[in-house]
Formats: structure tokens, sequence, C-alpha cells
């Protein structure tokens, strides 16, 4: 009988968990909400742990500076109640002492759909993760680094150009998700990233210049990471990942941009990723198995 491994995937609002053997197949999966403290976060995980044991180990995706190693997450994400702390220490001490291992969300995007996703049949990949912000990774020679102080392809970090408020202005700025806040502060009402590209397509000037705006930003986004990384494909993840006409709008907007331009030469293969929700299950997964000393 194939070993049986219980994966966390923790976001702002809730943890996503399944059940996998070694090959990745998803044998049960759910979710529960995230904690407020520290404390009410343990529970859930062991309330998880209970109900889906026994399991060989846990294997653990987090947003945030995740140390792996060292066990503790640091730097800045939507779940700081559990910064600081030594995490991956006391999830396995409240789940009958398991092996534990912890990697960043996007670190374990990419190495889910490294693994048996859309970059199986590669070797150089970079990952644009799109949701509220940016979030990037990087394949290499077949292999995660993620850099000296876990912040190597912390894409969303690259400066687009000008500050507003003072504050820097990059590239998680220019999100369609980000685009749809402000449109929908403008017209003070709730309108999210679909809505917004609907509304473009129906003629709204104010909406498709917004969407415009995210298309021109994903488009300088990616020349930059084609440069900096020089992968064999670009793979975009997150929730604009399902929507083929986004990533074609993508494709073409980044075409426009370098039309006669010196580095109009360099065509990147922009891909849509393939698992979904399931990648950031995956990735972790992965990394248990192979990265996990």
């Amino acid at each position: 009988m194939k070993k049986r491994y219980l994966c966390l995937d923790t976001g702002g609002t809730s943890i996503k968990y399944a059940v996998c053997n070694e090959d990745g197949d998803i044998l049960e999966n759910g979710k529960t909400v995230v904690g407020k403290t520290l404390e009410e976060f343990l529970n859930q995980v062991r309330a998880v742990y209970d109900a889906v044991k026994p399991v060989e180990g846990i294997a653990c995706s987090f947003p945030g500076e995740v140390h792996s190693e060292e066990g503790v997450i640091y730097g800045i994400s939507s779940v700081e109640q559990i910064h600081k702390c030594p995490l991956k220490r006391l999830i396995s001490e409240r789940c009958d002492l398991k092996k534990v291992s912890m990697v960043n969300d996007a670190n374990a995007a990419a190495l889910g759909e490294a693994w048996l996703g859309v970059g199986k049949a590669y070797k150089n990949i970079a990952f644009v993760i799109v949701g509220s912000g940016v979030g990037g990774a990087v394949i290499e020679d077949g292999r995660l680094y993620p850099g000296t102080t876990m912040n190597k392809a912390e894409i969303g970090n690259f400066p687009m150009g000008g500050i507003k408020d003072g504050v820097l202005l990059c590239w998680s700025y220019f999100t369609l998700e980000q685009e749809a806040r402000r449109y929908s502060i403008a017209h003070e009402e709730t309108v999210d990233g679909i809505e917004l590209i609907s509304r473009a397509n129906a003629g709204d000037q104010e909406a498709d210049a917004a969407v415009r705006e995210f298309l021109h930003y994903m488009a300088i986004g990616c020349v930059n990471v084609q440069f900096a990384y020089d992968p064999e494909i670009i793979a975009i993840g997150g929730g604009i990942s399902g929507n083929s006409q986004i990533i074609e709008a993508v494709r073409n907007t980044y075409r426009e941009l370098v039309k006669g331009q010196q580095m109009e030469y360099l065509q990147p293969k922009i891909v849509a990723c393939e698992k979904g929700n399931d990648a950031n299950l995956l990735g972790a997964l992965r990394y248990f198995l192979r990265y996990e000393k």
C-alpha cells in the first residue's frame, strides 16, 4: 500500500487540505477556515489531522518569507498570526510528532506544476502567480532555487516605475484584482475582475482603461522575467490561469509592446498553469518528498 501524506495550503481566509500518496494522487480533500490566533490555527490543523490520519507526514504551503529549514515564516503575508514562531516544530508537536515540511506558496505552485502540470516537459520555468498580488518562482535545471533570503523571483516587488502616495509602484499594484478594487472604490460598488472585463467588453471606457493597464503591466513583467531568468516557458498561475482569453490577451499585449523594439526578437512561450487550486498542495508534497532534510 502506498504511503499517505497530509498536504496543507494556507491562505488568507482558508486552509485547503488533501491526502495524497507519493505519486501525487489526491485521495480526499477539503478546506477549513484560518484561525485568527496561532493557537486557533494549530487546533484546526490538529482537527484536520485527526480526520484523515494515519499519514506519514505533513506537507505545508504558506504565504510569506518561508524559511523551510528553520521552520519559521518572516516577511509580509495575510496570515501574520503564524509568523515569527517555530511553526514547523509546533505543528509537529500538535500532530503526534509527525515530520513536517514548509514551503512558500508560489514555490509550491511551481513545484506542483513542474512535477505534474504544465512544466513537466521542461527544466527551466518561470512562474508568475497572479492573485491579489503577484508571486513568482523559478525552476532551474529541474530544481527549485529559493535564493539566499528566500526572496528569489519575488517578482511582485519588481518596480514598475513611479511613486504614488509615497509608495513605490510594483507589479503587484497592477493585478486584475487591484484594478477591480480601485474601480469599485471609484464607483462605490463591488466589482471583481471578471465583471471588470465584462464591463470593458460592453464599452465602459473606465473599465477598459483598467483592463488595458493590467495587461500592459503583465506584458512588462513578462519582459522582465524573460530577461532575468531566460526560461523555456513563462507559466501563469492563479485565478486568471483558467481564463484562456486573458492568457491570449497577455500574449498579444506582449507582442504589441515589443514590436519594433530591440527586444522584439525574444518572444517567450507564455502558457497557463494546469493544476489550479491543486498546484500548491501537490507542490507542498513534492517539497516534502524531494527537498525536506
